[in-house]
């Protein structure tokens, strides 16, 4: 068996489910008419990154992306809103990866600043997956991958470097504990 019974406990799911809502409303609530591919990234980052900090565990990043991308997928106002359970389980496997890798310093700015920047590129990618899958023409994805993948990466940047900030906050204040390496 790959995971224990026991491997989130109550808690933890319902502080995921929580930020992965969390997600779902402020794609909602915070909705600018910037017309910049991307530009959600600077606040929707902020939750998967934060859980993943408090969690440390693989698959919270993941799980916190699967519950905003059903609530997304129901209730999404998107055009391919039915694909966005792809899109933010995507972004959350990402920062799930980027948190292992760094063993969880999601408090430092670097670690952060890469996981809001790949999750934000993960999620634009498979956006235009979903577009060559639906016969959009090559062409024009690769002309729309070049030109967002620059905003995307800026913005996934600031919604990173606003969730090291926050992760610091809640290891200084006691809120997250560091797990003894």
């Amino acid at each position: 068996m790959l995971f224990k019974r026991d491997y989130f406990t109550l808690n933890e799911i319902a502080l995921m489910s929580l930020l992965g809502g969390l997600v779902f409303v402020m794609l909602m609530a915070l909705r600018m008419p910037l017309h910049i591919p991307g530009h959600t990234g600077i606040f929707m980052v902020i939750p998967v990154i934060i859980g993943v900090a408090i969690i440390q565990k693989p698959g919270s990043g993941t799980y916190i992306g699967l519950v905003a991308g059903v609530l997304l997928s129901f209730f999404g106002v998107s055009a391919l809103h039915v694909f966005d359970v792809f899109q933010y389980t995507a972004l959350g496997m990402v920062t799930d990866i980027i948190g292992y890798s760094f063993r969880y310093r999601m408090d430092l700015t670097p670690v952060s600043v890469l996981a809001g920047i790949a999750g934000n590129l993960a999620k634009m990618l498979v956006n235009f997956a979903v577009n060559l899958a639906i016969g959009i023409p090559l062409v024009v994805v690769i002309i729309e991958a070049g030109i967002s993948s620059v905003s995307h990466t800026i913005f996934g940047a600031l919604g990173g470097l606003i969730s090291a900030y926050l992760v610091a906050r809640l290891i200084r204040t006691g809120v997250i504990t560091r797990n003894a390496d």
